[in-house]
């Protein structure tokens, strides 16, 4: 899942290099990426903390 978001912001960088007229598009993948990072993190977090509850 780091792959997609690096990704993600490579793909941001290189459009926003070579066409900088798609800025909208290179946002919104830039979020995207800080979507996948937020999404692996709450995960992350709420295993370890529902792991250490007896359900």
């Amino acid at each position: 899942m780091e792959f997609v978001e690096l990704l993600l912001l490579c793909v941001a960088v290189l459009l926003l290099i070579f066409k900088p007229e798609q800025e909208k598009l290179a946002w919104w993948l830039t979020i995207g990426g800080w979507a996948v990072v937020v999404f692996m993190y709450v995960g992350h977090v709420s295993t370890a903390i529902l792991g250490q509850l007896n359900l």
